[in-house]
């Protein structure tokens, strides 16, 4: 039998709070908390208004132009947003790393499995990076399910590992798909997760967003788009966070271009290209860690 449930965990109501100690628990345990009808109806309306504009405008929008809309601005810096991130980072020292948004129409595509966890090799989860994800219309069943995999964030793998399972149910699955307008996700973004297609719900439309930080204390590969400097000087210019002077730092990134070329055509152990360690670094037999 799969652990299979719509909602599994604590979900808090609306915006009034930050995480409480109980959330911060399923958050480190599950990877993940749901807060229902966090964004207030005229917030959602102002999102999902500049959404339709763009649609039409920048089809193909990848959210190197995002210092250009101003209501998706406000969800980047909206300060319980912030105040959550800052629950899950377990302080303030975090930076923006992109944001995306959508609006799916009824018979779009789904997602096969995967993760959003930016690393160049794969190789730990010493850091956070966390997704916040934003469903200005809520979900109903009929415009499209958010699967998630509880506990994967403690796994490390391919952000592609498990896409050959397409999105059907695999033991532990929790399908989300009965939230009110303006929903918003907080989920570790190593946590493998996917979207189910549904036939569609008549007019009803699938505004999405997913918006990025990272945790300080590592280098991070750059949002994969070219400019992705000029994007966050952009968005420190328009938005700057006085009591979070980093938050749109590019010294928290490195070029992801630069790491693709360095990795791409590598063959075996990328460890025998660092360099070696002294004898007494090494584990004894029976210590050795899976880093792999």
């Amino acid at each position: 039998m799969h652990g299979r449930s719509r909602v599994a965990g604590a979900i808090a109501k609306g915006r009034k709070m930050r995480l409480s100690d109980a959330e911060k628990e399923q958050f480190r345990k599950l990877g993940y908390v749901i807060r229902p009808g966090m964004l207030g109806a005229d917030q959602v309306a102002a999102v999902s208004a500049e959404i339709d504009r763009y649609v039409t405008t920048e089809p193909l929008f990848d959210g190197r132009n995002i210092s250009q809309y101003d209501a998706l601005c406000g969800l980047v810096v909206d300060p319980l947003t912030l105040e959550i991130t800052e629950d899950v980072m377990g302080g303030d020292s975090f930076s923006f790393h992109h944001c995306h948004a959508a609006r799916h129409e009824p018979g779009l595509r789904g997602v096969p499995w995967h993760h959003d966890y930016e690393q160049i090799p794969q190789t730990n989860r010493s850091h956070v990076q966390l997704h916040v994800l934003h469903y200005l219309d809520g979900l109903n069943g009929t415009v499209g399910d958010l699967l998630l995999l509880p506990r994967s964030h403690r796994s490390v793998m391919r952000r592609d590992a498990l896409a050959f399972l397409g999105d059907q149910d695999i033991p532990g699955t929790v399908v989300v798909n009965d939230l009110p307008p303006g929903s918003v996700v907080f989920v570790h973004s190593a946590v493998v997760h996917a979207r189910r297609p549904q036939p569609g719900g008549g007019d009803r439309k699938r505004y999405f967003i997913d918006i990025a930080f990272v945790q300080h204390g590592v280098q991070w590969p750059s949002y994969g788009r070219e400019g992705w400097r000029d994007t966050l000087l952009q968005m420190d210019a328009r938005h700057h966070q006085a009591d979070r002077p980093r938050l749109f730092d590019p010294d928290a990134f490195f070029d992801i271009a630069d790491a693709v070329a360095r990795v791409q055509d590598a063959t075996g152990s990328l460890a025998m290209r660092i360099p070696e360690v002294g004898g007494a670094a090494r584990p004894t037999s029976g210590q050795i860690p899976i880093v792999q």
